[in-house]
């Protein structure tokens, strides 16, 4: 994750960024990402979880909930993301959410936006959420098949109406693949319409129903053409509109090149960069699952340094550091690459290629444009390393 306006400009986010970093330096979660439930009521065709009505048997209890969030308010734990699955569908959702806004974090409600009414606007209001955000893929009919559910448009349209009306954020998320990409203009346009101040671009993560589609993730080419139309509305005076890019950190040294040619002055975002990196695996970013597995990224529910029932938060944290006192490997190492500190590569996508989280992220934007291969769909082909044989804290748990 990065917010380009926040990290090079003045953004909406800077103040919480700020927070996220001096708990970075003071050796605590930045900032936690928590699946609260597997459950959701809509049947995404590229969900990384697979998520489906249906709770997994061992899920952590109500009661472990709120001992986790006690913990993370304790810790003095600055920014939570409740995601699900659909978040809202959790039982307790309500409790883990007042019980989050008592120790005054900044918290993000991740949700697909059916089940919010002007009640629940007004009570998300009343707790404390800075930030609603809610997918959108692109027209109603292109939408509503891609979430597997008729109607979904629609009703997410009139539950950003009413969330702006209650002055709760919203943020508009969208993955980044060869079928979305045609829509992404309308994404943005509409999140401008609707008054929302993020757009979260996320490039196709290839784990639960999308397993295996490398194939339709956007080229080189049209990530490049994406980026470089970000880059066009951020140097508009006109434009207010913060972006978060997921899962492509090279996209970030991609622009802080082109602002350079701008005459935008980059140094000290690329210096925050040196801190926390474009991917934020291993800085201070933790994320839970449902069952309470702690894993360095959400998009790798597979990847867990232990389980949140086996060690404290704080112990939890020492082990995801230790990923990042580790370099990465081939195009992404330091020798190799002037960014690798600063862009890190994406770890998800070298641990779902090969086992090895340290591996070179196969699908680097800068690499793939210097080779020429900006119109080749997908990424280079890994063998993947067995489980038994990768790298260590790589192996599920092999770090708890």
């Amino acid at each position: 994750m990065a917010h380009i306006r926040s990290l090079f400009f003045d953004g909406p986010l800077s103040e919480v960024e700020n927070k996220a970093l001096k708990a970075y330096t003071m050796g605590r979660p930045s900032d936690v990402i928590w699946n609260i439930t597997n459950r959701c009521n809509l049947l995404c065709d590229h969900c990384y979880m697979a998520a489906d009505a249906h709770s997994l048997p061992d899920q952590l209890s109500d009661e472990e909930t709120i001992t986790l969030i006690t913990q993370m308010g304790e810790l003095g734990v600055p920014l939570v993301f409740l995601s699900g699955g659909e978040p809202m569908m959790r039982k307790n959702f309500w409790e883990i959410l007042e019980k989050a806004h008592s120790y005054g974090m900044h918290i993000t409600v991740s949700t697909n936006a059916t089940l919010i009414t002007r009640e629940a606007a007004k009570r998300l209001k009343a707790n404390g959420v800075d930030w609603i955000a809610t997918s959108l893929y692109g027209p109603p009919h292109f939408h509503d098949k891609m979430v597997g559910v008729p109607g979904t448009h629609d009703r997410v349209i009139a539950a950003i109406k009413i969330l702006r009306e209650e002055g709760v954020g919203v943020a508009l998320k969208s993955a980044v693949s060869r079928d979305t990409l045609p829509f992404i203009p309308h994404i943005i346009a509409k999140a401008k319409e609707l008054d929302a101040g993020l757009v979260y671009l996320c490039d196709l993560i290839t784990s639960g129903r999308s397993e295996g589609e490398e194939s339709a993730r956007a080229t080189a080419a049209e990530w490049k053409q994406l980026a470089d139309s970000i880059l066009a509305d951020l140097l508009d005076p006109a434009s207010t509109m913060e972006y978060d890019i997921g899962a492509i950190p090279s996209v970030i040294p991609y622009l802080a090149e082109k602002l350079k040619a701008e005459g935008v002055d980059v140094s000290n975002g690329l210096e925050r960069l040196k801190l926390v990196s474009a991917c934020p695996v291993g800085k201070g970013h933790m994320n839970i699952n449902s069952e309470g597995g702690i894993m360095p990224c959400q998009f790798a529910q597979d990847w867990t340094v232990g389980n949140i029932r086996d060690m404290t938060l704080t112990e939890a944290t020492t082990e995801l550091y230790k990923l990042d006192a580790q370099e990465a490997k081939g195009i992404c190492a330091p020798e190799a690459c002037e960014y690798s500190r600063i862009c890190r590569g994406c770890r998800t996508k070298a641990w779902h290629a090969t086992g090895d989280a340290m591996f070179e992220d196969p699908t680097c934007l800068l690499k793939r444009l210097a080779d020429g291969e900006g119109t080749t769909p997908g990424d280079a082909h890994y063998e993947r390393t067995p489980l038994s044989a990768a790298a260590p804290c790589v192996a599920p748990g092999a770090c708890g």
